[in-house]
């Protein structure tokens, strides 16, 4: 029987935190995984979203470029996954491959392809993740009618699809599906895409997706669907009526926690079955955590490697905690999106009397340069303390740069020295320090 400090029970992009941070902090660690190490993020997710993303920006390439991109991302995906393993290996962390299973409240039962072991860890931080829920009305068909987890196990760009959800996921996928061709329409049930953003935000993403041709369709649910030989004849309220090859639901998400036993050895679920975590990290049961979206909540990468962080911080005696303020929200569209900490319009929930500093992308020497779309920068802060407590982005590599703003929120620095930033006018962090600028003269009046 293998004994370890910590073992982290699923290697998504979560799992790999906790188990990165718990080796950095000179614990015995086993990382425990089903399938292949990364998770949705590096398989199904962010990574190949990405990789097709970047590869479309560089060509205007044929149809049979575009899905023989496609059809490489597998392996992509994979050489992704084989460096991570060797990272992983190289940290000291042993890396068990099998189906894990509770099998008491420090003991994980590893049911692997030829054989079964039991490990004994003092911690266990539970990183399962994850999987899009099926619709009662929509069900999946594996082929026409597919869940956003496998839009990247798709051979063949379709002539006309159908996103739902208006959400990050749905935007993502359908920039990607305009950029690889397809007569896009993306509906949802909210009046707004992104409602959780900034307004500025949201309505810059409108703009762009109105500008990339893609029909968007507010406020509007699927009333009816009807699959022919390869057309799928859809209803939507209000008398809409239109025919795609495909349709992608970015469903809500279920928590996997049906194969771990969880209930049995006095982990509390909620409603939907996701674990119930304490601000630590820690579920129900003593020196167990769980995190990412096994814990229910709508995640992204940045998120999930906090969460990892702060739970194997804690597990080994640490008192961190996940600060969502220190969070970036990244939206990898065509401009990207990137926003941290309060939203002008409800800074006064957390006790912020906000004022905003605003810079147009286009105005910038950059946007001149490089014949960019239109985007913005804004700069918010606290009309007290001048502390910058806010930043949201709209701009080419705006995932890059949010970090400059996070880094002067979580440091406490006032408006000014950002807009004294020495960065140079001929790249994007002149939006930052022009954005900052107009912060400072809206906080003199």
């Amino acid at each position: 029987m293998n004994e370890f400090d910590v073992a982290v029970l699923g290697a998504g992009i979560s799992g790999i935190s906790a188990a990165m941070r718990a080796a950095e902090l000179e614990a015995r660690v086993c990382l425990i995984e089903k399938s292949e190490i990364g998770g949705r993020c590096f398989h199904n997710g962010l990574y190949p979203y990405r990789h097709m993303m970047v590869r479309l920006a560089r060509n205007t390439a044929s149809s049979e470029e575009k899905e023989k991109g496609l059809a490489e991302l597998q392996a992509v995906s994979h050489s992704v996954a084989e460096k991570w393993c060797a990272k992983l290996i190289d940290k000291g962390i042993q890396i068990e491959c099998g189906q894990g299973v509770l099998s008491g409240p420090c003991e994980i039962k590893i049911q692997g392809a030829k054989e079964e072991k039991i490990i004994r860890a003092k911690k266990i931080i539970i990183a399962t993740g994850s999987t899009v829920s099926a619709s009662a009305t929509i069900p999946f068909d594996a082929e026409r009618i597919i869940s956003a987890d496998t839009v990247f196990q798709q051979r063949r760009i379709p002539a006309s699809v159908l996103v739902l959800g208006g959400g990050k996921t749905g935007c993502e996928l359908a920039t990607l599906y305009s950029r690889l061709g397809s007569k896009t329409f993306l509906c949802a049930e909210s009046p707004r895409l992104l409602s959780d953003q900034d307004p500025d935000v949201t309505e810059a993403v409108e703009i762009e997706l109105k500008r990339q041709k893609i029909k968007t369709l507010l406020n509007k649910r699927v009333i009816s669907i009807f699959k022919d030989d390869d057309k799928i004849d859809i209803a939507l309220d209000g008398g809409v009526k239109f025919s795609v090859n495909t349709i992608v639901m970015t469903n809500p998400r279920q928590a996997q926690t049906e194969d771990l036993n969880a209930e049995a050895w006095g982990i509390r679920l909620g409603e939907k079955k996701q674990i119930l975590v304490d601000e630590t990290m820690q579920t129900s049961l003593q020196g167990v955590f769980a995190v990412g979206s096994v814990t229910g909540r709508t995640g992204h990468d940045c998120l999930s490697e906090e969460e990892g962080r702060v739970a194997a911080e804690n597990a080994l005696g640490k008192k961190a905690q996940v600060y969502t303020d220190w969070i970036p929200q990244i939206i990898y569209m065509t401009p990207e999106i990137a926003t941290v900490g309060c939203y002008a319009r409800d800074a006064h929930h957390k006790g912020f009397r906000a004022v905003e500093g605003k810079f147009n992308a286009e105005e910038g020497d950059y946007s001149l340069i490089h014949t960019t779309r239109p985007g913005f920068f804004k700069i918010v802060a606290d009309k007290k303390s001048k502390k910058v407590i806010g930043g949201q982005i709209v701009a080419e590599r705006a995932s890059e740069i949010i970090p400059l703003i996070l880094l002067a929120i979580k440091k406490g620095l006032p408006a000014n020295s950002l807009a004294r930033l020495a960065s140079g006018s001929s790249t994007q962090f002149q939006g930052v320090r022009e954005a900052a600028k107009a912060c400072v003269e809206a906080l003199r009046e």
